[in-house]
């Protein structure tokens, strides 16, 4: 049986190694769970529909295009998962391969507190051609981080957070890396202007 636990995990902007750990069990197997090498129980969906926070039913079927919020951004580069996944509308994401969406906690840089950024995950290797772009990158230990694309070289990246004098984070082992291909920033309602009288 196919399902879209790949596409919830991606969404989420979740490794197959994060997703294991949720699951108590390895990243081998939810990628046999992913790709229907591995037969899908109903226990196994209760459990990975729980750990992705969506209904047993949206995995086996629904909807496609499904996007939402799962981490946010902080200074020094540091992506934190959230308790609750924010839904986004799926037009956020267009023209996107691999979007995953990303809330921006507070000031740094050009960005602003309640910024939500979309980004294109792409492998690794592929990141030559991102330099000078602001990235979420992520390590094959499962930690991610944000920042400019500074180097590449193989699976080696490294990438300087937003806020002036940061220090680059070096990556040894990257897993993939996701270049910002938009933004929505909210800005304050306009009020209406008080006459004198």
């Amino acid at each position: 049986m196919r399902t879209r636990i790949r596409q919830f995990r991606k969404a989420r902007g979740l490794t197959q190694t994060e997703l294991a750990a949720a699951l108590g069990t390895t990243a081998a197997t939810v990628s046999r769970l992913e790709t229907a090498d591995m037969t899908v129980s109903t226990d196994w969906l209760e459990r990975l529909a729980g750990a992705l926070g969506v209904d047993v039913r949206e995995l086996i079927g629904g909807e496609s295009g499904v996007l939402a919020c799962q981490a946010e951004l902080r200074r020094g580069g540091r992506v934190v998962t959230l308790a609750t996944g924010i839904p986004l509308s799926p037009s956020m994401a267009e023209g996107a391969r691999e979007p995953l969406a990303f809330l921006v906690a507070e000031e740094m840089g050009l960005y602003m507190a309640g910024d939500m950024l979309v980004a294109d995950r792409v492998q690794a290797e592929e990141a030559g051609a991102l330099l000078g772009r602001d990235c979420i990158a992520a390590d094959m230990e499962t930690a991610r981080h944000f920042g400019r694309l500074v180097e590449t070289a193989g699976r080696r990246c490294a990438i300087v957070p937003p806020e002036a004098g940061a220090a680059a984070i070096i990556l040894n082992e990257t897993d993939w890396v996701a270049p910002v291909v938009a933004l929505l920033r909210r800005f304050p309602p306009v009020s209406p202007r008080r006459s004198g009288r």
